[in-house]
């Protein structure tokens, strides 16, 4: 049963992987560029997210730092070319922003969790909680933005 249901994500995220496209939902928002964006406060984790593995939203709730999740799998073409992209993100802002990837196919039910439909996604969460999403492929400069952007949210 549960080989089904990571067998049916892992389909979906196929369909949807790599399509370039964004998110239309209620909360989403166009920057000045136009990109759409994901604003709105995670989830507070309750009793029941305890305990499942050492990377939970609670996890996520719970960091003092400002924090960039790289949702990826191994499989995805634009996924693999973010990844030294972000490499060389992640060493400029090394002490100040925590950096996490988490590949949906091995935490499958993190991914769903976080509600994640395509990869790349990349989530900028503030300590207190609050996260915007970009989803493709993205240059060093829009994410480099997008931290300037999440360390002065985080500093208020």
């Amino acid at each position: 049963m549960i080989r089904n249901m990571i067998m049916c994500l892992a389909a979906a995220l196929v369909l949807t992987a790599c399509n370039g496209t964004t998110d239309k939902s209620d909360n989403a928002v166009a920057d000045a560029d136009g990109m759409a964006t994901q604003q709105s406060e995670m989830p507070v984790a309750g009793p029941d997210d305890e305990g499942q593995g050492s990377w939970t939203k609670q996890t996520t709730i719970m960091t003092s730092k400002p924090m960039v999740i790289d949702f990826f799998a191994t499989w995805c073409g634009p996924c693999k070319e973010l990844a030294p992209i972000l490499a060389e993100v992640e060493k400029n802002h090394k002490g100040d922003v925590i950096f996490k990837r988490i590949d949906v196919d091995q935490e499958a039910d993190l991914a769903q969790e976080f509600n994640i439909q395509a990869v790349p996604t990349l989530m900028f969460v503030t300590p207190k909680g609050e996260y915007q999403t970009l989803l493709g492929l993205q240059e060093a400069n829009v994410i480099e933005a997008k931290i300037a952007e999440l360390l002065t949210r985080s500093a208020n």
